[in-house]
C-alpha cells in the first residue's frame, strides 16, 4: 500500500524526534548535579530542575515565585550581572554567593545566558548555578594544610639545620675530649682489631697510631690477663652491654708491666647486634703507691691507736688508784682535820665564855680570830670535799630544762634579800643534755655570783640566754655588776684564785673552779668576758 500523503508521514517522524530529544533534554535537565533554571526577562523563575530547589531549599511551587536576583547575598554583584548579561548577552563561571529560603549562604559559580525569541527579542534567561562552597572549603583546607606543610619543611629545615649545628659541635666537643683525655681510648671491632685510638692510649702503651692500628687490644696485655678479659667479655659485657671496672694490668712496648683499670662498652648496630667495642683505660700506678701508703699510715694508726688504747687502760688504772687516794684524803680530811678543827674552837668558845673576865680586849680579839679562822678553815674543807665530789661522782645524762632551773635558782636568791631590786631577764624554752644535779651546781655558782657582785648595784640586772659562736650553740649568765680586768681571766676558774677581797665580796674561791670542772666533765668549754666596773659574761658549751 502506498503512502498517500508524504509530508505527513514527515512531520510525524520530526515529531516522534522532537518528543525523544525532549524526553532526553528533560532526563537531562532532571538528572543534572548543577542546579539549572529558567526565568522571564524580569528573572523571575519560570522552571526550574531538582537540584535548584536543593540549593534554594525550596519546592518547585515556591521557587516559581523567586526572582533570582533577590538571592544575591551582595547587592554590588547584582549590579556586575545585570551589566555584564546587557553588553555580552552571557556570563559565564560568574563566583557569586547566593542565599536560599532558610538563608544558608552558598558558594556559587553561575553560567547565565540570554533566551530569544524568533525575532532576536529577550524572553528570558536560562542559567546553571554549580554549589562550590564544599569546593571553596576544601580550597581553603588545601591552602591551610600547604601553609602548614610549607611552614613545617621550614621549621623541619631550620630543625635539621640546628640538628645539623648542634650534631657538629656535639662531634668537635666529642673530639676534643677524645683527644684531650688523659684517659686511654680505643675503639674495637667485635674481633678485638683496633679501629682508632686516642693520643693518651698511644702515649700510655708506647706505640704510634698508625701501629696501634694494626694491633688487636689483646697484645696491649700481658699473657695472663688475655684469657681472664676475653671470659668476662663473653660471659659479662656483651650480654650486658658493658663492664664493671677492671682492675688488670697494661704491657708498654718497652715490656714494662704496670696496673691499669679499665671499661668496656659495646655499640650495636641498627640490627642490634654488637658492632663495635669502646675501652678506656687509665694508667693507676700513682693510685697504687697512694694506696701503698694509706695501707702503711693506716696500720701505723691502727698501732698507735692500740698503743693508745694501752696508754689510756693504763692512766685509768692511774685515775683509779688516784680516785682512791682522793677518797682517802677526802676520808682524812672529813675525820682527820675537823676534829681538831671542833677542838680549835670548842675550846675557844670556852675561854671566850668561862674567861671574858680574866683576858682583856686584845685577848678577846685573838680568840675571836682564832674562831673565825677555824670557821675559815671549815668552810674551804667543806669546798674542797664539793670539788672533789664533782670529779669523782657518776654522771646522769637527760633532757634538763636550764630555763625552769635558772629561774628556780634567781627566785630563791631573792626570796633570800627581798629587799634587793633586781631585774631578771631568763630566755625560755632552752634545754640541753646533761645532769641534772651537776648543772644545777654550775647555775649556783654563776648566778650566786652575778647576785654578789651586783650587790652595789642601784640598777642590777642578771641575765641567762644564748648564743651561736659558728654551728656551737653558747649559753651565757651575764650581769652588770662589779666585772674584772681581762689581764686576769686566766685566773678565774683555778681553785682558791679570787679577784677581789673578801672584805669587798666574801667567798672562798673554789666556785669556778667547780663549773669548769663540771662543764669538762660534760664535753664543753667555759670562759669569761669581762670590764671592770661594768659587769661579766661567763659563756659555757655542753
Amino acid at each position: 500500500m502506498t503512502n498517500k500523503n508524504p509530508d505527513l508521514t514527515e512531520f510525524e517522524r520530526l515529531e516522534k524526534a522532537l518528543k525523544e530529544s525532549e524526553k532526553k533534554y528533560r532526563s537531562l535537565f532532571e538528572d543534572s548535579k548543577d542546579a539549572i533554571y529558567f526565568t522571564t526577562r524580569e528573572g523571575t523563575v519560570v522552571d526550574a530542575n531538582k537540584a535548584a530547589m536543593d540549593l534554594f531549599g525550596y519546592t518547585k511551587e515556591d521557587l516559581l515565585h523567586v526572582n533570582v536576583i533577590d538571592t544575591y547575598e551582595n547587592p554590588a554583584d547584582r549590579l556586575k550581572f545585570q551589566q555584564e548579561i546587557e553588553e555580552k548577552g552571557a556570563v559565564r563561571d560568574y563566583e557569586v554567593r547566593l542565599h536560599g529560603k532558610n538563608g544558608k549562604v552558598h558558594a556559587c559559580l553561575l553560567t547565565t545566558t540570554v533566551w530569544r525569541g524568533n525575532d532576536g527579542s529577550i524572553l528570558g534567561y536560562q542559567g546553571i548555578i554549580r554549589d562550590i562552597t564544599e569546593q571553596k572549603r576544601l580550597d581553603k583546607a588545601l591552602r591551610e594544610s600547604e601553609e602548614k606543610l610549607r611552614d613545617h619543611a621550614e621549621n623541619l629545615e631550620k630543625l635539621v639545620e640546628e640538628r645539623t649545628l648542634e650534631l657538629r659541635d656535639s662531634e668537635e666537643r666529642y673530639r676534643g675530649l677524645y683527644d684531650s683525655s688523659i684517659d686511654g681510648i680505643a675503639s674495637t671491632n667485635m674481633d678485638g682489631n683496633i679501629i682508632e685510638c686516642n693520643q693518651a692510649f698511644s702515649d700510655m702503651f708506647g706505640y704510634p697510631k698508625a701501629e696501634i692500628k694494626r694491633m688487636n687490644y689483646l697484645e696491649f696485655i700481658p699473657g695472663k690477663w688475655r684469657d681472664i678479659v676475653a671470659r668476662i667479655i663473653s660471659e659479662q659485657i656483651l650480654p650486658r652491654g658493658f663492664s664493671d671496672v677492671l682492675e688488670i694490668e697494661g704491657c708498654k712496648r718497652d715490656g714494662l708491666i704496670f696496673p691499669a683499670s679499665a671499661r668496656i662498652w659495646v655499640i650495636k648496630d641498627e640490627d642490634s647486634r654488637p658492632a663495635r667495642m669502646w675501652i678506656l683505660v687509665r694508667d693507676i700506678t700513682e693510685r697504687k703507691k697512694l694506696e701503698g701508703k694509706l695501707k702503711a699510715y693506716t696500720e701505723k694508726l691502727k698501732r698507735l691507736d692500740e698503743e693508745r688504747a694501752e696508754e689510756l687502760r693504763r692512766k685509768t688504772v692511774e685515775l683509779e688508784a688516784l680516785n682512791k687516794e682522793l677518797e682517802a684524803f677526802s676520808y682524812s680530811v672529813s675525820h682527820d682535820l675537823r676534829a681538831p678543827l671542833r677542838s680549835i674552837d670548842g675550846f675557844s668558845k670556852a675561854l671566850l665564855d668561862d674567861y671574858i673576865d680574866v683576858l682583856d680586849a686584845e685577848g678577846s680579839d685573838y680568840l675571836q680570830r682564832v674562831r673565825k679562822a677555824t670557821k675559815r678553815m671549815a668552810e674551804i674543807i667543806d669546798e674542797l670535799l664539793a670539788l672533789a665530789r664533782v670529779t669523782r661522782t657518776e654522771m646522769h645524762r637527760e633532757k634538763v630544762d636550764l630555763s625552769k632551773m635558772v629561774q628556780e635558782i634567781l627566785t630563791e636568791l631573792q626570796e633570800s634579800q627581798p629587799e634587793r631590786q633586781v631585774e631578771f631577764i631568763v630566755a625560755p624554752g632552752l634545754v640541753a643534755d646533761g645532769d641534772a644535779r651537776l648543772l644545777s651546781l654550775v647555775f649556783d655558782n654563776l648566778l650566786g655570783n652575778a647576785w654578789k657582785f651586783t650587790g652595789n648595784k642601784s640598777n642590777a640586772e642578771i641575765e641567762f640566754g644564748v648564743t651561736w659562736k659558728g654551728i656551737d650553740r653558747v649559753f651565757f649568765v651575764r650581769d652588770n655588776g662589779a666585772g674584772f680586768n681581762m689581764e686576769y681571766a686566766n685566773k678565774l676558774f683555778g681553785a682558791f684564785q679570787r679577784l677581789h677581797s673578801p672584805e669587798e665580796f666574801p667567798g672562798i674561791g673554789v666556785g669556778l673552779a667547780t663549773v669548769k670542772r663540771i662543764i669538762n666533765r660534760h664535753g664543753g668549754r667555759v670562759w669569761a668576758e669581762g670590764e671592770v666596773g661594768k659587769g661579766a659574761s661567763f659563756y659555757f658549751t655542753l
